[in-house]
């Protein structure tokens, strides 16, 4: 049987090539799937340079058949780590507006239909010998804010989704965590044009979702002061928590 498997959705953003640099070593055998070829590629190199083996799926998680994908990957080889980190942001096109029908559907679509669908793509892959899956969320799941409602809803289901299915996988000895970062530095952020506090590169947003998944924790917020604000949050007055969101105003560059 061959080694197992790392697989990475998302691998052509910024948190996930930061995953893949961190992670690649010597024996380590990486699923790197997203839609950018040549971000996918540069992530291939870097993994084979440090001594890791690559294969690379250049896939929507929204629209194709990851788990096809995924299962001729994985033939003969278990799945050890998933890192559920695809994802998409979209905004209002004016003050005025909500999102419209067509980004609505296209959020649900990336952020929480494909991540379900990796989840469910893996789970056979990973019985045999038990794993960790990662699933990487948002603080806006837990904040919401504004300007960001559908992405925030998406984000929101998942943490739902990660604690509904916990119990159930543990039982076969497989981990999940959900992460919640607030904002990192990657091309999804530098299209949020408003304020970023607490910005953090993108190298460390992923040594900080790896930590969490390899310590087995049940959700992590960073960096340390969007966890306290989550951790205090619910304590506000409802007119207060609206004011607060307020200085979170933005608008979302369309991808």
């Amino acid at each position: 049987m061959s080694a197992p498997l790392t697989v990475i959705t998302g691998a052509s953003g910024g948190i996930g090539q930061a995953i893949v640099a961190q992670l690649a070593a010597p024996g380590v055998r990486f699923a790197l799937i997203g839609r950018n070829e040549e971000r996918l590629n540069a992530a291939k190199t870097v993994a084979e340079a440090a001594g890791a083996t690559v294969l690379i799926g250049r896939l929507d998680v929204a629209a194709d058949d990851i788990g096809g994908w995924l299962a001729m990957a994985s033939d003969n080889a278990p799945i050890a780590r998933v890192y559920a980190n695809a994802g998409l942001s979209a905004g209002p096109r004016s003050p005025a507006e909500l999102e419209s029908a067509a980004d609505t559907q296209r959020l649900i679509d990336a952020n929480l239909t494909g991540a379900i669908s990796t989840v469910r793509a893996c789970v056979p892959a990973m019985r045999e010998r038990g794993g960790q899956i990662v699933i990487v969320s948002s603080v806006a799941g837990l904040l919401p804010l504004p300007d960001l409602a559908v992405y925030a809803a998406t984000k929101a289901a998942l943490v739902a989704y990660a604690h509904a299915i916990r119990p159930r996988l543990a039982r076969q000895k497989i981990g999940v965590t959900v992460v919640c970062p607030g904002f990192v530095d990657s091309p999804m952020s530098r299209r949020h044009h408003g304020a970023k506090p607490f910005l953090v590169s993108a190298e460390k947003g992923a040594a900080a979702i790896i930590k969490a998944g390899e310590r087995n924790k049940r959700t992590a917020v960073f960096p340390l002061p969007f966890a306290a604000l989550v951790a205090v949050e619910r304590f506000a007055p409802g007119w207060l928590r609206d004011k607060g969101r307020s200085l979170f105003d933005a608008e979302i560059d369309r991808e």
